[in-house]
């Protein structure tokens, strides 16, 4: 819904918006199986996606914005440094520290997980299994060291409310940005912005940058 309520309002402002799922989680319309996700292919099906957007004749390819939040956040951060086409990305509750600790933090212990090699989600991604190998890769890529190569403007705003994930980690990552970045700490906001009026304030915010910017 939140995702949806942002496409909305930037076709109200003549802005094309195309929103994907990355896995079928429930109401979701991608053929990919949640239990085999993985960052590294989260990656790939986001080079396709900006693919097929640059190959439609109404869009210009120049003018090309990004946006994800929490993992997805994550995932455009990793991107967005090899791809020159995104000329502006907005960075919304992004899961920036991915390791092992911080991880632990959220999931809870990850032995169980390691061991019996999956884990049910029964909550955040919908009874889902996810199969460990997605911690595995995850661990793989740097965040905050591949965020120093994004060239684009960026627009990171994250809920000081946030019991997923923590606002430390966006702090942390404008040490890695531009020093013309933008940061916006959205107060009483929670993960997914439910709280009166904070989707509707992350909303302009997001608007207003990609206006600005493509």
């Amino acid at each position: 819904v939140k995702s949806k309520f942002m496409c909305e309002k930037l076709a109200e402002q003549g802005i094309v918006a195309f929103m994907f799922d990355f896995y079928d989680k429930p109401n979701g319309l991608s053929e990919l199986s949640i239990e085999n996700t993985s960052v590294s292919l989260q990656l790939r099906v986001l080079r396709v996606a900006i693919d097929y957007v640059c190959g439609l004749s109404f869009v210009d390819v120049n003018r090309i914005g990004l946006t994800g939040h929490s993992l997805g956040g994550m995932t455009v951060l990793l991107y967005t440094s090899t791809d020159s086409r995104v000329k502006a990305l907005v960075v919304q509750s992004a899961l920036s520290d991915f390791k092992e600790k911080t991880l632990s933090n959220t999931w809870g212990d990850l032995s169980a997980w390691k061991k019996q090699r999956y884990k049910l989600f029964d909550r955040c991604w919908g009874g889902m299994r996810v199969n460990y190998t997605f911690v595995e890769d995850g661990l793989k890529h740097d965040v905050y060291s591949t965020a120093r190569n994004i060239k684009c403007p960026v627009l990171v705003f994250h809920g000081d409310k946030d019991t997923s994930v923590p606002l430390e980690q966006s702090e942390k990552l404008m040490k890695s940005l531009k020093r013309t970045d933008e940061f916006v700490v959205l107060r009483g906001a929670g993960h997914t912005y439910k709280e009166s009026g904070m989707n509707e304030k992350a909303t302009e915010l997001f608007v207003r940058f990609m206006k600005k910017h493509i």
